[in-house]
């Protein structure tokens, strides 16, 4: 009778042993997400959907709870990214993924090599090193886009045009004022155009289909310019439409003060998107696999800073060294087709850095 007891308690308690000691086991993971974040639900619908909850320990951290972003902006400091932060993010271990592309991806593999020390290690964050699993853009890619984008033949075309339409009018010092005036409004605009474009890309959770197209839309940029090195003219070409030049230059040459050089510069802008936004668009599209509105914003800028550049250098080289717009806009004529030579080189290669790089 008692050997019978016995047996009914093992086969009672067994069970119940099992699953403590199940659940116990199971590996950590810390979820920092948020309601509004399409990306977040992207990676909720996912775990969901693997049964990730039932597997796995994951503690979901509100992001708009402010002890929580206070825990997750400790996280990046740690990393090194100070230039914003960013959701969704997973903590496992000792390690960081970003990014709904990244967390479906990478989640399940490296959970099942973690060592279950997650909730330690997001506790004593302050005193811990998280190692970044992901792939962020390095700059030197976001500023060969950007030089890319500033080597455009259309976009020093609507700058020497400027230039030689003030300095008939007005003279060389007006000149400069209004071509330093001309950027400022390029730069805003195209800053405020990358800034909608990224919002819009976000709140719809199009990122994936754009990255995904990112790096085949730069290749075939690439060709088209690469077209224009051999068959210049043939078809299409890569700048301004022919029909859209005599419109846009009635319009410059209204610019004889800065003032009016800045409110013509943000309409100019838009006869350039067509033929300089390829890269813009291509970095969009990378920045916006994730929610970081700090960090891309900083980029946006600097992208912005480093495609205005070159027509800051010639306009100060206009003014110190008395360069001729007559001659800056022949050697532009006559350099054409190596201008195209260039911006296909430097968009082959961010077209397949950025396939290369996906997962």
């Amino acid at each position: 009778m008692k050997k019978i007891f016995f047996i009914l308690v093992f086969l009672f308690f067994v069970p119940f042993a099992a699953h403590a000691q199940t659940s116990q086991t199971k590996k950590q993971a810390v979820f920092f997400y948020a309601d509004w974040c399409p990306h977040c639900q992207k990676v909720e619908a996912y775990f969901t959907a693997q049964g990730f909850y039932d597997k796995y320990d994951i503690q979901k951290l509100n992001f708009d709870d402010p002890a929580n972003k206070e825990l997750l902006g400790k996280i990046f400091a740690a990393v090194g990214k100070t230039g914003g932060i960013g959701i969704p993010a997973i903590i496992i271990d000792d390690k960081m993924l970003l990014g709904d592309q990244q967390i479906v991806y990478d989640f399940q593999t490296t959970i099942d090599k973690s060592q279950g020390t997650t909730h330690e290690f997001v506790d004593g964050v302050s005193s811990g090193k998280i190692k970044s699993v992901g792939t962020d853009l390095p700059i030197y890619v976001l500023l060969f886009a950007a030089l890319a984008d500033a080597a455009n033949p259309c976009a020093l075309a609507v700058l020497i045009l400027l230039l030689a339409t003030v300095i008939s009018a007005k003279g060389k010092n007006y000149a400069l004022l209004s071509g330093l005036m001309f950027y400022l409004a390029i730069f805003l605009s195209y800053l405020l155009i990358g800034l909608g474009l990224y919002h819009a890309i976000t709140v719809f959770n199009v990122g994936t289909y754009l990255s995904i197209g990112a790096g085949i839309l730069a290749i075939i940029i690439a060709a088209a310019n690469f077209k224009d090195v051999f068959w210049y003219g043939k078809y299409f070409i890569m700048e301004v439409p022919l029909s859209w030049r005599p419109k846009m230059q009635e319009i410059i040459r209204k610019a004889t003060s800065p003032w009016s050089a800045f409110g013509i510069g943000f309409v100019v802008s838009l006869f350039l998107v067509p033929c300089a936004s390829g890269p813009y668009v291509a970095i969009l599209a990378r920045l916006a696999e994730r929610v970081d509105v700090g960090k891309t914003t900083v980029l946006l800028i600097l992208y912005n800073l480093a495609f205005v550049s070159p027509m800051i250098i010639i306009t100060l080289a206009m003014y110190f060294f008395d360069a001729k717009m007559k001659k800056l806009e022949n050697m532009r004529k006559e350099n054409l087709r190596t201008l195209h030579a260039i911006i296909g080189t430097i968009m082959l290669l961010l077209g397949i850095y950025l396939i290369y790089t996906r997962h």
